[in-house]
């Protein structure tokens, strides 16, 4: 895979790109944008063997997937609240 960068900017091109052919669009109108123009693309291809479409989908769809896992890791980290002091008073149950 290429080295990419990605940014708020891009992020927003999208999915201006997309609210033109589809207003008010949500995350999940644009993401099946992205992936039907990703398989329109990859199936259109005219100088690529069958076998290795099928390769490369698959390598997308990996790629996605760590991309997803690492920024939702990121996002896990940021909102854990930091570890701190313990503090408080601890009393066994009462026995009734």
């Amino acid at each position: 895979m290429a080295d990419i960068q990605l940014s708020s900017q891009l992020f927003q091109d999208i999915h201006q790109a997309v609210e033109r052919l589809h207003p008010n669009a949500d995350t999940g109108v644009v993401l099946q944008y992205l992936a039907a123009v990703s398989g329109y693309l990859l199936g259109s291809e005219r100088n690529m063997a069958a076998a290795d479409k099928e390769a490369y989908l698959k390598e997308l769809c990996d790629f996605a997937e760590r991309v997803y896992r690492d920024v939702h890791g990121q996002q896990q980290r940021a909102a854990a609240p930091p570890a701190g002091d313990a503090f408080g008073y601890w009393e066994p149950p009462q026995k009734d």
